[in-house]
């Protein structure tokens, strides 16, 4: 599985993305271990949706994995969906 990030093809990591998800919800205040179990949970649902794609966007990506997060923690996912913007 791979998706698009501007014009660069990268291949979709698990861990990767679940590091992404821990790193915002620290910042957001949110305890370590709380932060790794629900990076876990949002990267698994996110297995679920990529199911059987051949090919996503980086951007689908992200949106996709703030819904799921907001499902969680609304706050923490708005964070996570326009990082690039504040940072």
């Amino acid at each position: 599985m791979t998706y698009i990030l501007g014009k660069n093809e990268l291949k979709y990591n698990k861990d990767r993305l679940a590091k992404s998800v821990k790193r915002v919800s620290i910042a957001n205040q949110t305890p370590t271990g709380e932060a790794e179990n629900f990076a876990h949970q949002v990267a698994k649902k996110i297995e679920s949706w990529i199911g059987n794609k051949t090919e996503i966007t980086a951007s689908e990506l992200r949106m996709q994995t703030a819904a799921v997060m907001a499902d969680y923690d609304p706050e923490t996912a708005y964070l996570y969906e326009n990082e690039n913007k504040f940072f």
